[in-house]
């Protein structure tokens, strides 16, 4: 069953960070400055967070693979209009569908993962499933930009709609919502089982009541927010804007973001399990290290050597991959009955966070720059209040509560 959730998951990374590769073919074809690339991008994050909590229901009272079959041809309907599209209304509507559809591709799994895994190993089997949809971050890097030059955007759109087909065909035919095999020592599970064990509006009240439901809702909103407005958008144009890449030359460069995470995540999930046997405070440092990887873009922006540039990219990555064991902490502090309302509770404000920032940020970007032609400044000011919003982060999970992590 982990590769055809892996792939769902990879496909909606893919998708999330594919702005930052044609974002300069998207802004020619359709007219747009940086404001309307920025909302254009956003939208996305914009239409997934708002299906968060309803989801969240549908997860805890469905089922994860019900509701990820389904959303999942929204989001494949989306990516054909989207390809299609040659107006940015008809482009906004096709992304907020693959929005929509993407919804459940993380949170949907991290249910699964729930059902399947112990709890002293979730971490590390979460930050396993963000590696491997990792890999989808690094194709909308060099591979994407190779495609873009070759075939164009379209083409590419159109090629990943008939994978995205093909991913749910494989999810409908593998995954099974629970062990259910007797005799193995695993639990039988029947339909009264389950409607008799679903959460009352009393558990679900509960999340929203406990303060550090807010608090890691605070930090993942600032953290995700600031790292896909630089990796899946931003760093793109900068890039071609101010050190004159090409289109691969970035590609390749924004291949670190990618690289840094995929290696971060399971490494910090087995710290944050087996080493520190703590969420708060691998989370703590995750997210201090995070912020002062942005220095360099904060502060010597356009006269970076090359190595600094890929330093610090994959260094966002590394200790932006944080973000997995935050979902454990919230996990571990809920009824297990509502911990999909938990989970997508905290990706509500994940995604707002990326919506938010993206769009902020280009916004931001056109105002300092006084037009539609991006500069330096707007640049080095967008980096700036990234790394703040990094650093409230860092102080409001140092009030968060955590569950004790058992060994094996």
């Amino acid at each position: 069953m982990f590769v055809p959730l892996g792939l769902l998951f990879l496909l909606s990374q893919f998708y999330r960070s594919s702005s930052a590769v044609i974002a300069i073919d998207i802004m020619k074809d359709l007219r747009l400055n940086a404001r309307g690339l920025g909302l254009l991008s956003a939208i996305f994050f914009y239409a997934f967070a708002l299906v968060q909590l309803p989801m969240g229901v549908a997860l805890d009272l469905f089922g994860a693979k019900r509701t990820l079959v389904l959303l999942a041809f929204v989001g494949l309907a989306g990516a054909l209009i989207f390809a299609s599209a040659h107006n940015f209304a008809m482009a906004l509507v096709g992304r907020a569908l693959i929005g929509i559809g993407m919804a459940c591709a993380l949170m949907g799994v991290l249910k699964l993962l729930i059902n399947w895994f112990p709890k002293n190993s979730f971490a590390t089997a979460s930050g396993l499933i963000l590696s491997v949809g990792t890999l989808g971050v690094m194709a909308a890097t060099t591979p994407l930009a190779v495609v873009v030059k070759t075939a164009g955007w379209r083409a590419a759109f159109y090629g990943l709609a008939a994978c995205h087909l093909l991913i749910v065909f494989l999810i409908i035919k593998i995954v099974r919502e629970k062990p259910v095999l007797a005799g193995k020592g695993v639990e039988t599970v029947t339909l009264r089982d389950e409607l008799e064990n679903r959460p009352s509006a009393r558990d679900f009240l509960f999340v929203f009541r406990h303060p550090s439901f807010w608090l890691i809702a605070l930090t993942t909103y600032v953290r995700y927010g600031t790292y896909v407005a630089i990796s899946a958008l931003w760093a793109g144009p900068f890039l071609i804007t101010v050190y004159q890449f090409s289109l691969v030359k970035t590609g390749n460069f924004l291949l670190a973001f990618p690289l840094g995470f995929i290696v971060g995540s399971p490494l910090i999930g087995h710290f944050s399990d087996r080493i520190f046997k703590s969420r708060k405070k691998v989370v703590v440092i995750g997210m201090a290290g995070y912020s002062l990887m942005m220095l360099p873009l904060c502060f010597y922006t356009n006269s970076l050597p090359e190595w600094l540039l890929l330093a610090s990219f994959a260094g966002m990555g590394f200790f932006t991959s944080c973000g997995g064991v935050m979902y454990a902490n919230i996990k571990e502090l809920m009824p297990a009955g509502v911990s999909g309302l938990a989970m997508t509770g905290v990706n509500f404000f994940t995604m707002i966070g990326a919506a938010t920032f993206q769009h902020g940020i280009g916004a931001f970007i056109k105002q300092v720059s006084g037009g539609n032609i991006m500069t330096l400044q707007g640049f080095i000011w967008g980096f700036r209040f990234c790394f703040v919003a990094a650093l409230i982060g860092v102080a409001g999970y140092v009030f968060v509560r955590e569950a004790k992590v058992t060994a094996l």
